[in-house]
């Protein structure tokens, strides 16, 4: 799950970034933009800790979603506040202790037989997922590991 943490640590400092700017300066960080700042940012090494790069851009795709969703749902709040309960607000923060999803793309883990198999980063763990049984699959696009809490590695 340590790669599920550095995955949080990302998530949560990227978001730092975002939200500042917005509050600031009422602009988001695009997700090139954001991408490039966290590549060269070597006070914070969340981008460096992740296991590829590819999984790092995952995540901050998934923040630049969660933040275009916000600004969708402000927007239509500002025309139709009857359909809210209140007023939405910024994508929020992973809390301390947690895990967040950890994505990985089939360029980062490979199907052999019935198998994927992972990059050395993990030390040769290996799934067999149910998808394979099924007669029409070809190929798979990228694996989510989703932390539960309860939930032990």
């Amino acid at each position: 799950m340590y790669f599920c943490q550095q995955s949080k640590n990302l998530y949560n400092h990227a978001n730092y970034l975002i939200c500042q700017e917005f509050t600031q300066n009422q602009k988001l960080i695009k997700y090139k933009d954001l991408d490039k700042m966290l590549k060269a940012d070597e006070e914070y090494p969340d981008y460096q800790n992740m296991p590829t790069v590819k999984s790092a851009q995952q995540i901050l795709r998934l923040l630049d979603k969660n933040w275009k969703a916000f600004m969708v749902s402000i927007k239509d709040w500002s025309k139709h506040k009857e359909k809210y309960r209140g007023k939405p607000r910024l994508p929020k923060y992973r809390k301390k202790d947690s895990h967040y999803i950890l994505i990985l793309t089939n360029q980062n883990c490979k199907l052999r037989e019935v198998k994927i198999y992972f990059s050395k980063v993990f030390q040769g763990f290996t799934i067999t997922p149910k998808f394979t049984e099924k007669e029409n699959f070809v190929s798979f696009q990228q694996v989510k590991l989703i932390p539960h809490k309860d939930r032990s590695a």
